[in-house]
């Protein structure tokens, strides 16, 4: 090619890839044929052994979300459950169902895991399978979450951002755009860490957020269509 890029196409999947996560040089999708696959990306200038090492059937419809750890994989599906995997073998160790429609976002620590949902809720789990509190607020599905400490944060469809208190379960601040100059369209993604949440939607912006005060700190405006994800 042109480019400075290395291009390497992985084919596996036969169907559409809905999501992906890089650990290292391990990579794990998820795709419209039920599959998740995991790929090892190792590589040195003399050898390659690029390739997909383990492949997770049980799901029985679309993966649209995966989270991955150096031992597990977390994974949301359209049929409204999720399913801890073992990440080297590719074993069901547990599936956890709840939900009332399909599972849009997920994420865990070492104890727990979070997960929105089509059916406007996000739910905690422990990696036995119980949940442990469902938090309802959201007017529309749950497209994104992530978590920080106690506090999770999550945006919607309804174009809202809202912070939760994961001790309680009850939400403790909603960012819109008539109160909080928030997001004026679907949010799409969001990041965060222990000061600061990034949050893109389809009004064509990014925000910076205070995770203390929920105060925006700018927005980022230059895209000329809807921003889909970020890192």
């Amino acid at each position: 090619t042109n480019t400075p890029w290395s291009v390497l196409t992985l084919a596996g999947h036969s169907g559409t890839v809905r999501c992906l996560h890089l650990e290292g040089n391990t990579l794990v999708s998820g795709a419209t044929d039920r599959t998740i696959k995991v790929w090892d990306l190792s590589m040195q200038s003399s050898w390659s052994s690029i390739a997909c090492r383990v492949t997770m059937i049980g799901h029985s419809d679309t993966v649209r979300c995966l989270k991955v750890d150096e031992e597990r994989v977390v994974s949301g599906s359209y049929d409204q459950t999720l399913k801890v995997w073992n990440l080297r073998t590719g074993h069901c160790k547990h599936t956890l169902r709840g939900h009332s429609a399909a599972v849009l976002c997920v994420q865990f620590d070492d104890n727990k895991i979070v997960s929105g949902s089509a059916d406007n809720t996000i739910k905690i789990w422990n990696f036995d399978g119980e949940c442990l509190k469902t938090l309802i607020g959201h007017m529309d599905a749950v497209t994104c979450l992530n978590f920080t400490g106690d506090k999770i944060v999550s945006g919607s469809l309804d174009s809202d951002l809202k912070f939760w208190d994961m001790r309680t379960g009850l939400c403790v601040s909603t960012l819109d755009w008539t109160r909080s100059e928030g997001h004026t369209g679907v949010i799409r993604c969001l990041q965060a860490d222990h000061w600061r949440i990034v949050s893109a939607a389809d009004d064509k912006t990014l925000k910076v957020w205070s995770v203390e005060d929920g105060k925006r700190l700018v927005t980022l405006r230059n895209h000329t269509d809807g921003v889909t994800c970020l890192q």
